[in-house]
């Protein structure tokens, strides 16, 4: 005779639960408050633990994944901003529906771990585990057009079941939520047959992953070997990210490097071997810029050409230097005159620093670099 135990929890996981034996008709052949005793005490038979619904956040949500595993995690995601904290959630979900919707149950894993061990206190361990709003039938849609609901109460609290809604909660929290939508009440042998019916059909079994229990096995050598070759693979696949670019960073730089020798011994002339492309092309352009009226000379020229029309200026001296700028002193009226005379040397369009200025004979004196990097 196939039996099954449905285990009514208490309102927290130290009450004594109550139980219901049905027969394989679904009739109540037995009750009563199961003690804390050892599972060797009992008679083996399918066990249903009915938890409080106050425990569970319940919602219908479209989810879509390739894995169970991924849609309970897509799943969490969504309801993340209805629950304090997403962290320590275990989630189980219903068979999807017509519509893709799917029946989603989140709890906190510590309170799911808490109901187990209370129920393995009292010598059950459960092939299933619902919520008890959920353990109520869904309701029939009202001819009227309306919407109905079904409620039963659980340890002093009140268990909604309507249509794509299910919750447990306070008598005052009900009216609030369901306002006055009609009601059937479910007490006596009419609830005791919705526990029946549900242990047959369940909307859903909390018993999934984590808490499944085909999951508890022991892990062996073979469970490991997928996951620690997926973590070398982790800890390598920087490493070789890193050689890949390394080597194609160093390859680019040798093609621009050889690039750059062509175009330096392009500028050279013919037979020129190239031996430091940069100092070399800065020697030749330097070399042109000299024929070209640049170089030394064309400093000179502009350092002229910019004194010329100021009035009280002169250029005391002019040395050239090995790096091709220049080192000019020259001579004004007042040491107000400093700054507006580099000002027009610039304008003019010569690279001016000031190293310093004196008096000399009533005259200023100031000493410029022209040119210089």
């Amino acid at each position: 005779m196939n039996r099954t135990r449905i285990v009514l929890a208490g309102a927290a996981p130290d009450a004594e639960p109550t139980y219901l034996i049905l027969d394989e008709l679904g009739s109540v052949v037995g009750r009563g408050i199961l003690p804390v005793q050892e599972a060797s005490a009992l008679t083996p038979m399918r066990n249903v633990l009915v938890i409080p619904g106050a425990d569970v956040l319940i919602r219908w949500i479209e989810v879509k994944a390739a894995s169970e595993a991924q849609a309970r995690a897509a799943a969490l995601a969504q309801l993340e901003d209805h629950m304090t904290s997403a962290a320590g959630a275990h989630l189980a979900l219903g068979a999807a529906e017509a519509d893709g919707c799917r029946l989603v149950a989140v709890l906190a894993a510590a309170r799911m771990q808490a109901w187990l061990d209370s129920a393995a206190l009292h010598g059950i361990t459960p092939d299933l585990v619902i919520p008890d709003c959920l353990a109520l039938p869904e309701p029939a849609e009202d001819p009227d057009g309306g919407s109905i609901i079904v409620t039963a109460e659980f340890s002093g609290l009140t268990a909604v079941r309507g249509r794509r809604l299910a919750f447990t909660g306070e008598a005052d929290l009900v009216t609030a939520v369901v306002g006055a939508r009609p009601a059937q009440t479910l007490t006596g042998p009419a609830l005791e047959r919705a526990l029946a019916d549900v242990a047959v059909s369940p909307a859903l079994n909390l018993l999934q992953g984590a808490f499944d229990p085909d999951r508890r096995e022991p892990i062996g050598p073979r469970d490991l070997r997928r996951p620690a070759l997926l973590a070398l693979a982790l800890l390598v696949s920087p490493l070789i990210l890193w050689g890949a670019k390394a080597g194609a960073d160093h390859l680019r730089a040798q093609q621009a490097e050889a690039r750059a020798e062509a175009k330096v011994a392009a500028l050279l002339p013919a037979g020129t071997e190239v031996i430091d492309p940069a100092a070399q092309a800065q020697a030749q352009l330097d070399a042109l810029s000299l024929a070209s009226g640049g170089g030394a000379s064309g400093l000179a020229a502009q350092l002229f050409a910019a004194v010329e029309p100021m009035d009280q200026v002169q250029v005391e001296s002019l040395i050239v230097m090995p790096d091709g700028s220049a080192r000019a002193a020259l001579s004004h009226a007042a040491y107000s005159d400093g700054e507006g005379l580099a000002q027009a040397l610039q304008a003019a369009g010569l690279t001016v620093r000031v190293e310093g200025s004196r008096e000399e004979g009533g005259r200023v004196i100031s000493d410029v670099i022209l040119g210089a990097r």
